[in-house]
């Protein structure tokens, strides 16, 4: 069973170039991850910590493109990490709803065992089960690039809670829907009512955890009518530079105003009329408040 959504990467064309702008947004120094995480690999990846402990989704992954790294065309949100409680079990089930995963026997890494679903409309689904302890053995491989673990407070002083949600792009509406319906094994609800953006379709489905860090993942599409609005237009412009792939990411925070007003103390505008930072590494960062 599909326990959490527990990481999700981005690849960059240019990881230190990069930086800067992504630590005033996360308020932390990023962890960057010992070889012996990825023994026999040439990748050079960095993680921002999420709130959390690990208990939810606990990292963002930035990959520098290059290496044994894979290649793209822009930045790009290349791979979501979703956690299970049996990996084995997990396989079949999902198996049985007509996905084929890579390889025929989980892989084993530094903190559990994983395998992968390959590119699902854009994006690579990666299906692993850390094995006890495997979170901590995690930290003890990844320090600041000074070589301390202290990576600052990812909470942004209690105003950041976490991802809160994943939205995709897709050409075809229908296909994405039956292809993640065999991924998380529920039904999704037609969210287009709640959207209520001109010429654009939606659906939710539930993200595995029920409710437990990130909340849910959405599919956008253009509903063939040809009317326009933010919304259709930003779906437009990602599908032709993109493709099928992830275009918005929801931060949740408690108190919007104050987060605009820390992010403007670091340099970064957070505008009045919509809380979003638009195309950062290909993807726009939506902040939205915690109704609970």
């Amino acid at each position: 069973m599909l326990t959490n959504i527990y990481v999700i990467d981005y690849v960059l064309k240019d990881l230190d170039g990069s930086k800067d702008k992504l630590d005033r947004i996360f308020g932390t120094e990023p962890l960057w991850i010992h070889p012996d995480m990825t023994p026999g690999q040439s990748i050079v990846a960095t993680y921002y910590q999420l709130p959390g402990n690990g208990e939810m989704m606990h990292a963002l992954g930035m990959f520098q493109e290059g290496g044994d790294s894979i290649r793209v065309a822009h930045d790009r949100l290349f791979l979501i990490g979703i956690m299970c409680d049996d990996i084995e079990r997990t396989m079949a089930e999902i198996s049985a709803r007509g996905l084929k995963f890579l390889h025929e026997e989980p892989k084993r890494y530094a903190v559990g065992e994983s395998n992968s679903l390959g590119t699902l409309h854009g994006v690579e689904i990666f299906i692993a089960r850390h094995i006890p302890g495997g979170d901590a053995i995690g930290r003890q491989m990844m320090f600041t690039k000074d070589g301390s673990s202290d990576f600052g407070d990812e909470t942004q002083g209690g105003l950041f809670k976490g991802v809160a949600g994943l939205d995709f792009a897709v050409a075809d509406l229908d296909a994405a829907l039956a292809t993640f319906r065999a991924v998380f094994g529920v039904e999704p609800a037609d969210t287009t009512s709640r959207t209520a953006a001109p010429g654009v379709r939606s659906w939710h489905f539930p993200a595995p955890g029920g409710g437990r860090g990130l909340r849910e993942v959405g599919f956008f599409a253009l509903d063939g009518s040809g009317r326009a609005g933010p919304l259709a237009d930003r779906i437009s412009a990602f599908l032709a530079k993109h493709g099928d792939g992830i275009f918005r990411m929801d931060l949740l925070v408690t108190d919007i105003a104050a987060m605009r007003a820390l992010l403007a103390s670091r340099g970064i505008a957070l505008p009045q009329e919509e809380p979003v930072l638009a195309d950062v590494c290909g993807t726009d960062l939506r902040y939205v408040a915690d109704p609970r």
